[in-house]
């Protein structure tokens, strides 16, 4: 499950490198204004709604109380999702006004329908993984990505051999969630007829135990799983109706829309990749009574989950005009793109200290009050901040609503039950400085010799990169940041110890 929720991350992310080219930014301004409210759809179905499904299904006490809360968990989600997909899709023509643009709003009914498929996603999905078979789970998630990105990757090359309009192209690539949603819901099905005896039918007398605040621990997931998505959907409905409020055409002001959410993917591969060690230690985290041997593994894999984020977000804030010429064709909005990037280490802290404190019930309301006013500090940051700085002003209000939170959670729990030092924090953060001062020196010497094209940027990349990472490795060694069992716990993590010759 932890290789297939990577892989369709990362599947999620580096697909739209591709689409950005082929379309153009105003081409991916119009897919990816109205990508948030899938998003909502993704945390629902795929990672949100599934892990505290599993935890109630797990708690029951018999088969037939299973079949109840099956049919009851079922029926729930069906007439919430049933109400939600009418509202979106009657409400779609308003909706897109206030995103800016009025034609988005087949793109908006496009993305609608896949809400139809939270009920049978969420709860199968649920259901399985309560008996530890991870497998349907696995298979029909990454099927699903698999699907999605085919559609949209075909109608973006459609609309570049001029067969479709841009809406056209728009409105077809937001299908492929409910296509391939479809196509990962017969796999569930197929699996639960298969494996499963019919649902018992005497389960009217039984009682289906369910956890007081369960609800608000569904709310908590969802919210910070999707962190990220809710700032880009306050996003799609500010940006451009904030650009164009300030003078600028509808034409420029989705352009610079379409720049500004270059970020995304860059981002998403940052926080999947630094949090990829998250899901080995959840079992750990979520017991009440967490042993001294616990702990250790726990501060092990914060240091390196981290120590991870810093040197990503480093290396890409040095390096943004070239990567994102290297990936995206031109520079346009690279200082955007280099604060935006901040969020890569801000989110991997924050998902690691909600992770840590999961099972403190007690503070979980602090944690959504702290959420909320995150984000409508966002709104109000994206009115005062864009009008004078277009999409670096926006950029700023998200980093600055998720350092909220990050301040918020340190000032509700001691430090100490975060499990890392400030010498640990202060050595990797000056290692990442440094780091980042000098890769971004030797790139801006490269500049006044090569002119930034795709080519020389791949050359400055190629070359800067692997710099940047020895100068990041042998400044760690050399100040001890990381311990040799934390090193090994690396990719290649033992090629690594013996090349670096780490000792304990």
């Amino acid at each position: 499950m932890t290789i297939a929720s990577l892989f369709s991350e990362l599947m999620s992310a580096i697909y739209r490198i591709p689409l950005q080219n082929i379309v153009g930014d105003r081409g991916y301004f119009i897919y990816q204004q109205v990508y948030p409210i899938y998003g909502i759809f993704s945390v629902l179905a795929l990672s949100g709604l599934p892990v505290v499904i599993s935890k109630t299904f797990a708690q029951q006490d018999s088969p037939a109380a299973k079949s109840k809360l099956l049919k009851l968990t079922f029926t729930v989600l069906l007439a919430g999702c049933l109400a939600l997909t009418i509202f979106l899709w009657g409400s779609a023509r308003y909706l897109a006004i206030f995103m800016g643009d009025p034609n988005l709003f087949h793109e908006i009914r496009a993305v609608s329908l896949t809400f139809l498929l939270v009920p049978f996603e969420a709860t199968f999905r649920g259901y399985f993984q309560s008996d530890l078979e991870m497998t349907p789970s696995a298979i029909s998630q990454i099927l699903e990505q698999f699907i999605r990105i085919i559609i949209i990757i075909g109608s973006a090359i459609l609309f570049g051999k001029g067969f479709l309009g841009i809406y056209q192209m728009g409105m077809i690539a937001n299908s492929g969630a409910f296509i391939g949603g479809l196509f990962a819901v017969v796999i569930l099905m197929l699996t639960f007829i298969k494996q499963r005896e019919p649902l018992l039918q005497d389960d009217q007398d039984v009682k289906v135990k369910i956890e007081r605040g369960l609800a608000l621990e569904i709310l908590l997931i969802v919210v910070f799983t999707g962190i990220t998505i809710f700032y880009q959907f306050i996003d799609s409905f500010t940006i451009l109706r904030l650009l164009m409020h300030s003078g600028m055409p509808i034409d420029r002001a989705e352009i610079l829309k379409g720049v500004f959410d270059r970020a995304q993917p860059l981002i998403q591969l940052g926080i999947v990749i630094s949090l990829s060690f998250v899901s080995t230690i959840m079992p750990q985290l979520r017991e009440a009574n967490q042993t001294k041997v616990n702990k250790t593994i726990i501060q092990k894999m914060m240091r390196v989950c981290l120590w991870l984020a810093v040197a990503e977000t480093a290396g890409l804030v040095a390096l943004m005009p070239e990567v994102n010429t290297m990936l995206f064709t031109t520079a346009d909005g690279s200082l955007a793109l280099a604060i935006y990037m901040l969020s890569i280490v801000l989110v991997s802290f924050i998902n690691l200290m909600v992770a840590i404190t999961s099972g403190d019930d007690e503070k979980n309301l602090i944690k959504l009050v702290l959420f909320i006013v995150s984000l409508v500090a966002k709104i109000a940051l994206n009115i005062l901040l864009i009008p004078h700085f277009n999409i670096v002003g926006a950029a700023l209000a998200t980093i600055l609503s998720e350092c909220i939170i990050l301040a918020g959670m340190y000032l509700i729990y001691d430090n100490g039950v975060f499990l890392l030092s400030r010498d640990f924090l202060t050595k990797v953060i000056s290692v990442g400085l440094l780091m980042g001062i000098v890769i971004k020196a030797l790139a801006t010497v490269s500049s006044h010799y090569l002119f930034l094209s795709r080519g020389h940027s791949i050359l400055i990349s190629v070359v800067l990169i692997p710099i940047g990472v020895l100068i990041y490795l042998g400044l760690s060694k050399k100040l001890k940041i990381l311990s040799k069992s934390e090193w090994e716990i690396l990719p290649m993590g033992e090629f690594i110890t013996k090349f670096m010759k780490i000792e304990d």
